[in-house]
C-alpha cells in the first residue's frame, strides 16, 4: 500500500510542474506577435494544437484511474463482451480509417514526387481509382487464408 501512495505522490507533483511549464508554453505562444504572412499564421497554429494536446495529456494525469490490483481486475464491471455486430463496426470503422490514412500518404507521396504507394505493394496503377472497400475486402481474403 505504500508504494501506491508514492506514486500518487509523485504523480501529482509530475502533474503540477508539467502544468506549470504548459501554462509557460501557453503565455508564450499568446504573448508573441501577430502573424503577419500565412507562413507565421500556419506555425502559430500548429504550436496552438501541440500545446492543445499536451494541455489535454497533461489533464489526463489528474484524472487517471487508480491501478487496481490483479484480485480487482478479476472482478472489475469494465471487462464487458462486445457482440459480434459491435465488434465488425468497429472493424470497418478502423479499416475505413486506415484506408484514409493510406490514401492521404499516396497523394502526399504522389504530390512530393514518389510514387512508392501502388508500386511497393504490387498493385496496378488501375486499383487507385477504384472504391474504398476493396481495400478491405482485399485485407479479409488475406485473414481468411
Amino acid at each position: 500500500m505504500a508504494g501506491k501512495s508514492d506514486e500518487t505522490g509523485w504523480l501529482e507533483a509530475v502533474f503540477d510542474r508539467l502544468k506549470a511549464l504548459t501554462d509557460d508554453a501557453i503565455a508564450v505562444v499568446a504573448a508573441a506577435e501577430a502573424p503577419v504572412d500565412v507562413a507565421e499564421a500556419e506555425k502559430r497554429a500548429r504550436a496552438v494544437g501541440v500545446l492543445a494536446r499536451t494541455a489535454k495529456a497533461v489533464a489526463a494525469l489528474r484524472s487517471r484511474p487508480a491501478r487496481k490490483t490483479p484480485e480487482e481486475d478479476e472482478m472489475s464491471e469494465d471487462d464487458r463482451d462486445v457482440s459480434d455486430a459491435e465488434l465488425a463496426g468497429l472493424q470497418a470503422e478502423f479499416f475505413a480509417r486506415v484506408d484514409h490514412l493510406v490514401a492521404a500518404f499516396e497523394r502526399k507521396s504522389l504530390a512530393a514526387g514518389l510514387d512508392r504507394g501502388a508500386a511497393s505493394r504490387g498493385e496496378d496503377p488501375g486499383v487507385a481509382g477504384m472504391d474504398p472497400g476493396h481495400a478491405e475486402a482485399e485485407r479479409r481474403t488475406d485473414r481468411a487464408a
